[in-house]
């Protein structure tokens, strides 16, 4: 479930004039079922939405949130939870390996409806202004904060004032696709179903109107590939695959890219293909530099002849690079020029 749709639900249950018990791993180590940024809500029916790892751990925290919403006081607190039949945190019911440390709070209507709401309304509008999330054991506040790219966006803080959760509006898991056919809407669905803040670029404005486009994914009709130099925001986090439904087209829009500090930029096509754009952009006066930003062929070395295999291979290439990648991001930040 992404942070949008999960607080997007939060708002609506608190404007609804209901009490929501939400529970967020904001830590774990390498094999715990929950993982950071996983997420789970109950409302006062019961009803539980996303998960935070499946399992008896969800039927404990489950009978935890039912017996929540009904106390006057529930602050908010950490609980660690450890995967396997021994150790110094909580058994969570599940032996598989790992540990993770969950969040667990009861929002209220009258004291967090209007946090919420702000913050759904940052993270739809994410590109217009930043945001910040703040729980502590005093409840929940947001606040103007940018991002702290020294920082994860999802973040666990103890320290001699005690501990807070800071949630970021700004994702930098961004994926902008040039060209809106049909592999590109296959990609943007399963991008967004990942969890990246994707947005989609093409200059047919028919087609950025009646895709098969998979909710949140953001559709842009450019006058021309010219508009990405202004219609990209935050080009520096984010990862660009070049897709359109010609080398011409292809061409025009990685000449504006590659000039662009893209955090990955790849084209689709063959070997032949991706030496002709490479030359085609020698021509326009690209540089030596700038053109070792475009990379391609693109994808893993897997069968990919359909719009769907074609997405799950880019979209397999990206997730094994993306710790390569963010350790990268970071470095850019620590390098900048304040």
């Amino acid at each position: 479930m992404t942070a949008l749709a999960f607080w997007r639900v939060v708002a609506e249950r608190l404007a609804a004039g209901e009490p929501v018990f939400v529970a967020l791993v904001v830590a774990n180590t390498r094999g715990s079922p929950g993982t950071l940024g996983a997420r789970a809500l109950v409302d006062v029916r019961g009803d539980m939405q996303g998960t935070i790892g499946g399992g008896i751990m969800e039927s404990n925290v489950l009978a935890q949130a039912r017996e929540a919403l009904v106390q006057t006081v529930y602050p908010p607190h950490i609980q660690r939870l450890v995967h396997r039949r021994t150790g110094e945190a909580d058994a969570s019911g599940l032996i598989c390996a790992g540990e993770q440390s969950n969040l667990y709070a009861v929002l209220e209507p009258d004291r967090d409806a209007a946090s919420i709401a702000r913050f759904v309304a940052a993270l739809e509008h994410q590109d217009d202004g930043a945001a910040t999330l703040f729980i502590d054991a005093d409840g929940l506040r947001v606040s103007e904060a940018g991002p702290d790219f020294g920082q994860p966006p999802l973040r666990l803080v103890n320290d001699a004032a005690g501990w807070h959760y800071a949630e970021e509006n700004i994702s930098r898991r961004r994926l902008a696709i040039v060209g809106g056919g049909h592999c590109g809407q296959a990609l943007a669905r399963l991008g967004a179903g990942i969890g990246y803040r994707t947005q989609v670029f093409d200059t047919r404005a028919d087609v950025m109107a009646s895709g098969d486009w998979a909710p949140d994914v953001g559709c842009i009709a450019l006058g021309d590939y010219a508009g990405l130099t202004t219609g990209l925001k935050h080009a520096d986090l984010t990862r660009v695959v070049v897709m359109t439904t010609a080398v011409t087209h292809d061409i025009e829009a990685l000449a504006v890219l590659a000039r662009r500090d893209c955090l990955w930029l790849g084209v689709m096509g063959s070997r032949n293909k991706i030496r002709a754009i490479h030359r085609a952009l020698r021509e326009r006066g690209i540089d030596r530099a700038a053109l070792a930003r475009v990379h391609g062929p693109i994808g893993l070395a897997m069968k990919s002849d359909t719009p769907a295999e074609i997405a799950v291979s880019i979209m397999g290439q990206m997730l094994a690079q993306e710790h390569e990648i963010a350790a990268r991001r970071v470095e850019r930040s620590q390098t900048a020029t304040p």
